[in-house]
């Protein structure tokens, strides 16, 4: 992915110390924002609230090539409104958009460029007495190259047509691959 960066950020990198942190932006409906720094920041006009060691994310890769790359992203302590959407299932195809945001001795944001866009493939939620957490897996847009356009068969999209009918109301936790007849 080509990328420019803006001058007041390309003198910052060219210091001998940089601070960084990551600001992400899941765009649900309303849209979440966090970031891995220490207290809230602000770019591009949206508040990133603060996640310091309650955000971790995994390595991206990137390659010349034409391919699925994913990676994981996991916040611990989540609210109980992150919670509702990820048990909803709300988390199909949402755009996540990941920026590096780098800061000058002050600790002011100097600016941001972006590290990672993509959606989200899958998530999951592990809860014990003390703390909830939510695992997410993000994939850059190659990921839908084989989606079919169209009607999907989720309940959701069963209700939109067909409304209390009950067929599909389990259909998201059935196997992927689904053999019918002799094979």
């Amino acid at each position: 992915m080509s990328r420019s960066i803006s001058s007041n950020l390309q003198t910052q990198v060219a210091n001998d110390a940089n601070k960084i942190c990551f600001l992400i932006e899941f765009n649900f409906s309303t849209p979440v924002r966090v970031s891995t720094h220490y207290k809230d920041v602000t770019y591009d006009s949206n508040s990133y609230q603060a996640g310091g060691n309650f955000v971790s994310l995994e390595n991206a890769t990137e390659s010349g090539e034409v391919k699925v790359e994913e990676f994981g992203i996991s916040v611990t302590n989540i609210t109980s409104d992150f919670r509702t959407l990820i048990q909803g299932g709300d988390y199909h195809d949402v755009s996540v958009n990941i920026y590096i945001g780098f800061f000058n001795t002050n600790e002011d944001l100097v600016d941001a460029t972006t590290y990672f866009s993509g959606q989200i493939r899958t998530a999951s939620i592990t809860e014990n007495k003390n703390s909830s957490s939510v695992s997410i897996v993000v994939a850059n847009h190659w990921a839908n190259w084989n989606l079919k356009k169209g009607r999907h068969f989720t309940d959701e999209s069963q209700q939109q047509v067909y409304s209390g009918d009950k067929g599909l109301e389990y259909a998201d936790q059935t196997k992927d691959d689904i053999r019918w007849g002799n094979d």
